[in-house]
C-alpha cells in the first residue's frame, strides 16, 4: 500500500489564520522536542542517527529525480518502478515543506549565535559595543513593523487596523528601503575600493598570461566609463571600424571570451558541488566540523 500521498494528513497545502499560527507553533515545539532528545542521546549513537536521517533524505530526492515515471516498453517491472517514482513525486511538496521547516532553525542558530555575541559586547561595553546595540534597535524595530505590515488585526477594527498596517508599511518603507539597501550600496562601494587597491598591489605581469589579462582588464574598464568611449569617438559608428570602436570590443570580450570562461568555472563549479554532495550525502566528508561527536 503506498502512504506517501497520506503525508498531506500531517501538513495541509493551503492553511490560513489561526491555523497557521498552531502549524508554526506546533513545528517550532516539534523541532525544539527532536533537538532536545537528539542532545540527550549519546554521541556515538547521535551521529548514526544524523547519518541515517541524511542518507535517507537523499536518496528520497535522487530516487525522485532518477527513476522513470512512465513504464518502458519492453522492460519487466517498470511499471511498478513507475508506479512507485509517481508517488515520490506526489509526497515532494509535503516533504519540501517539511524540508523548508527544518530548514528554518538554522536561522534561528544564526540570530541566537548574532544575539550571544553582540549581547556579550554590549554587556561588557567592549569597544564598538554601541554598533551592537545599534544592532538590536534596528532588528526589533524592522521585526516588528514588518509584522505589523503583513498582518491584519481584526481585534482593532477594519479602520483601526488599516491605519496601524498604513503607518507599520511606512516606517519599514523607511528603515528597509532609506537604510537597509543605502547602507549595503554604501558598503559595497567601500569594498570596490578596496579591492581595487588590493589588486594594484597584488598583480605583477611577470608572463605572457598574466599580460594579457591585464590588458584585457584596461579595455574593459575603459569601455564602461564615458571616457573610454570618448578616446574611439572618432571612428564611425556604422561599418568595419565601428568594430574598433571601445565599447564595441568592451561588449565583444564580456559576451564571447569572458562568457566562455564564465561557462568553464560554472561547469567546474557543479562537478565540485556534485562531487562534495555525494560526499555529505554518504558521510564520507571529513573536517574540522565533520571529524568532531555531534
Amino acid at each position: 500500500m503506498n502512504y506517501l500521498p497520506y503525508l498531506s494528513l500531517v501538513l495541509p497545502n493551503s492553511v490560513h489564520g489561526r491555523a497557521l499560527a498552531v502549524y508554526i507553533i506546533g513545528a517550532l515545539l516539534v523541532g525544539a522536542a527532536a533537538l532536545f532528545a537528539l542532545v540527550c542521546v549519546p554521541p556515538r549513537y547521535r551521529k548514526i542517527i544524523v547519518v541515517a536521517v541524511t542518507f535517507f533524505g537523499g536518496l528520497y530526492f535522487s530516487l525522485e529525480f532518477l527513476l522513470p515515471h512512465q513504464p518502458i516498453a519492453g522492460v519487466p517491472g517498470s511499471a511498478g518502478v513507475a508506479r512507485f517514482a509517481n508517488s515520490l513525486t506526489k509526497a515532494k511538496p509535503n516533504v519540501a515543506d517539511w524540508a523548508m521547516i527544518i530548514g528554518s532553525f538554522t536561522l534561528l542558530l544564526g540570530t541566537s549565535n548574532l544575539f550571544a555575541v553582540h549581547g556579550r559586547a554590549v554587556k561588557k561595553k567592549t569597544e564598538g559595543w554601541y554598533n551592537s546595540l545599534a544592532f538590536f534597535i534596528t532588528f526589533f524595530l524592522i521585526m516588528i513593523f514588518g509584522f505589523l505590515k503583513d498582518s491584519a488585526i481584526s481585534s482593532l477594527g477594519p479602520g483601526m487596523a488599516k491605519g496601524v498596517q498604513s503607518v507599520a508599511t511606512s516606517v519599514y518603507s523607511i528603515l528597509f528601503d532609506g537604510f537597509v539597501q543605502n547602507l549595503d550600496a554604501t558598503m559595497f562601494s567601500l569594498i570596490a575600493f578596496y579591492i581595487v587597491s588590493a589588486a594594484y598591489r597584488a598583480f605583477r605581469v611577470r608572463s605572457a598570461e598574466a599580460g594579457l589579462m591585464m590588458g584585457t582588464a584596461a579595455i574593459i574598464m575603459l569601455g564602461l566609463v564615458p571616457i573610454g568611449a570618448w578616446l574611439t569617438d572618432w571612428l564611425p559608428s556604422a561599418g568595419p571600424l565601428a568594430s574598433l570602436r571601445l565599447e564595441n570590443i568592451t561588449y565583444w570580450l564580456l559576451t564571447w571570451p569572458n562568457m566562455a570562461v564564465q561557462r568553464a568555472i560554472e561547469f567546474g563549479l557543479a562537478v565540485g558541488a556534485v562531487a562534495m554532495s555525494l560526499r555529505i550525502w554518504l558521510s564520507l566528508e571529513r573536517g574540522s566540523f565533520f571529524d568532531r561527536q555531534l
